[in-house]
């Protein structure tokens, strides 16, 4: 037996290091022999060198030209390495020197698919399926292919072939469970696996098999945002497959959403300690943290990712929203723009740099962001929402509304979107119209003002709102039903009659297409007479001059802080004689009145009988009694000014999604009684009660 000889035999009889020592000890002496190269690189393949493996298996190629199983064994190592267009080249020109052959069109067809190209993989995945057309593998795999293309229901066929070769098939039948979004399957899959592995404990495969399918119905349950679920079964992945970071950084991923960021953190802390430079876990560890409130830890974790990896554009995008909330505004605008550098084709990148620039209000390039957003994804729902907004801010409504009106795709709303399975209402005047409202309180009453138009075309009207609302409303429109937005719909949500539906304010869309289509109504709400007059009769003991309801904080999670002043911040609006003021701030106010007693001698009149944040018909019946009310933006200046009464609202500066301020000296065309003070700059409401205060002096009630 030769030395080669004897290295092969080695080789096949499993003794790696044996046969690597003869192969290499034949190279020593004959370094032109080309098998010796060839089985010398499939050694170093199965040892896991495949770097090294592509090496020799070249040089075998080099030395004795194009062999079929060279290339062949060149293609499979190459496609591990993820060289998949050079494992493509190598496999097709193995082909050429072959009868047509199984094994290499497969091989050839993984490679083609790894490089995308999925019209030429789907052509040689059928050519393997015609040499076998028994093989359940080449099956399934050509539905991983039709499924990357979008071809869903081909891909869906496919599996189903795979399974009906191979009942068993535990690749083709989480597949299809995962394609056609099947939750059944995936469960059965997960269940039989589960049992396999409490059968025989010390199985590999079984566990294995397990631990794919655990993972790929938590995905599943990952995709529905049923995070319990979610995180139970990747976490059953990750105890099957401790070792593999990958897993353990999706199943943190997972956590961090179902709203358990100190596990998450766990798990990342475990990924790093093995991985230290995954960017992925260093940017979901800023995610834990952030959401743990611990800023600066995150921002930290954010810049570690940022810098192993180059363009990371979720670590970017999560790192400025994260400088955005914390006002830093000027920073988040410098990432989003170093980010755009490095990825300028990311839709995504653009969109946040446009939300920032309109925040710190540089409209003319916020507007340049948004439409470049859109050049690159021009279906892109963010951007476009947010363009809308922009354009409804400065008075261009017919766009504003259209743009806008793409804000159900988002992910950030869509789940609150309504579906009565109606046509959606595009102006027609015949037929009752559905209603569903959106958005908070503020910004159901400030659209109502749509319903008067409705009424007056002599269409009829039910309205799905939030409870508080509906004395309110049905006082204020007759003949319009509102009923509580509930699960299960309401029953007179499908009445007979209703031909169609929308959401609120969609109502633009069809019925405020310009400035010039608003009515100069005063009012189009209605409160009750009896509360009113009651709650004025209470006001006027001690004959103030006037009577002035006031409300000063926010409890809006995102733009709160922006409008909120501390009670002590009224001062020289409250120190003005002769008249009375009144609390119409919702929530508990009693230690902030206390203190602006004792500390500055004021005294608002509050009355403990009215519940400020659950009683709305009450607050409109006080708004009402008021002669004048100021506030910050929030819902007593709808109820006030849709009511009719003298408004006088203090917006922020930059007022983002609070567009119904419009811009500059713009009026707000919804509210004729309503009195914009704007900001000079942001967070600084000096000159604004200022102002206030001076205009106060010469107020008199009409």
């Amino acid at each position: 037996m030769t030395p080669f000889e004897k290295a092969f035999a080695a080789h096949g009889a499993g003794r790696l290091a044996e046969a690597e020592a003869g192969y290499r000890a034949v190279l020593e002496t004959e370094s032109t022999h080309a098998d010796a190269w060839h089985l010398l690189g499939m050694l170093q393949h199965q040892q896991g060198r495949s770097d090294k493996a592509a090496e020799s298996i070249a040089e075998a190629l080099r030395l004795a030209g194009p062999q079929a199983a060279y290339l062949t064994n060149l293609g499979v190592v190459l496609q591990t390495l993820g060289r998949s267009s050079e494992a493509a080249a190598a496999l097709e020109q193995a082909l050429t020197l072959q009868p047509p052959n199984y094994t290499v069109a497969f091989a050839l067809a993984s490679a083609l698919h790894s490089a995308k190209r999925y019209p030429e993989a789907e052509a040689r995945y059928r050519e393997a399926i015609a040499l076998q057309p028994e093989s359940a593998a080449a099956y399934n795999n050509l539905g991983n292919v039709l499924k990357d293309a979008g071809r869903i229901d081909d891909a869906v066929a496919a599996y189903r072939r795979a399974l009906a070769i191979d009942p068993k098939h535990a690749r083709a039948r989480i597949s299809l469970g995962i394609t056609s979004q099947d939750e059944s399957i995936l469960s059965e899959v997960t269940a039989e696996a589960r049992a396999a592995v409490k059968s025989a404990p010390h199985d590999a495969q079984a566990k294995t098999h397990l631990a794919m399918a655990a993972y790929e119905l938590g995905m599943l349950y990952k995709h529905a945002k049923r995070w319990d679920l979610a995180c139970s079964h990747l976490l059953e992945a990750v105890e099957l497959r401790p070792h593999d970071p990958a897993l353990r950084n999706n199943l943190a991923n997972t956590l961090i959403p179902a709203k358990r960021p100190v596990e998450a953190e766990a798990h990342l802390r475990r990924v790093l300690a093995s991985v230290p430079d995954l960017a992925e876990a260093h940017s979901n560890l800023g995610f834990a943290l952030s959401e743990q409130g611990r800023i600066d830890e995150a921002i930290a974790a954010y810049e570690r990712a940022l810098a192993l990896k180059k363009p990371f554009t979720t670590s970017r995008l999560n790192l400025g929203g994260v400088l955005a909330r914390l006002d830093r505004v000027d920073d988040a605008i410098v990432m989003y723009k170093s980010g755009a550098e490095d990825d300028p084709l990311s839709a995504e990148l653009f969109n946040a740099l446009g939300v920032v620039l309109q925040a710190a209000g540089r409209d003319e390039e916020a507007f340049r962001a948004f439409r470049h957003s859109l050049t690159i994804n021009p279906d892109f729902p963010d951007a476009l929402r947010n363009l809308g907004i922009a354009l409804l801010m400065h008075g261009d409504f017919a766009a504003g509304w259209d743009a806008y009106s793409h804000r159900w795709r988002c992910d950030s709303v869509k789940d609150g979107a309504r579906d009565f399975g109606l046509p959606v209402w595009r102006g027609e005047s015949d037929g009752t119209v559905l209603i569903w409202g959106e958005q908070g309180i503020g910004d159901k009453i400030l659209y109502a003002g749509m319903i008067t138009d409705l009424l007056a075309r002599g269409q009829k009207v039910v309205w799905e709102t939030n409870p508080r609302l509906i004395a309110l409303i049905e006082r204020s429109f007759p003949g319009v039903k509102a009923v509580a937005h509930e699960t299960p719909s309401h029953p007179e949500t499908g009445r007979s009659d209703i031909r169609w539906q929308t959401p609120l304010a969609d109502l633009g869309r069809w019925l405020r297409a310009d400035a010039k289509s608003f009515p100069q109504r005063p009012s189009y709400l209605v409160a009750d007479p009896a509360r009113v007059r009651d709650y004025r009769a209470r006001l006027e003991e001690g004959a103030p001059k006037a009577i002035v309801g006031i409300s000063w904080r926010s409890g809006n999670p995102k733009l709160g802080q922006h409008k909120t002043l501390d009670l002590a911040q009224w001062q020289a609006v409250l120190s003005t004689p002769g008249i009375r003021f009144v609390d119409l701030q919702y929530g508990d106010t009693a230690a902030e009145r206390a203190r602006a007693e004792a500390e500055l001698g004021i005294k608002l009149t509050h009355f403990d009988d009215l519940d400020l944040f659950e009683d709305i018909d009450g607050v409109a019946a006080l708004a009402a009694a008021c002669d004048l009310v100021i506030s910050i933006s929030s819902t007593i200046v709808h109820i006030a000014a849709g009511l009719g009464r003298p408004t006088w609202v203090l917006v922020p500066a930059a007022a983002g999604s609070l567009w119904y301020w419009m811009r500059g000296d713009m009026p707000s065309p919804w509210y004729p009684t309503a009195t914009i003070f704007r900001q000079p700059k942001k967070d600084d409401w000096q000159p604004v009660i200022a102002e206030v205060a001076e205009r106060l002096k010469n107020f008199a009630p009409v």
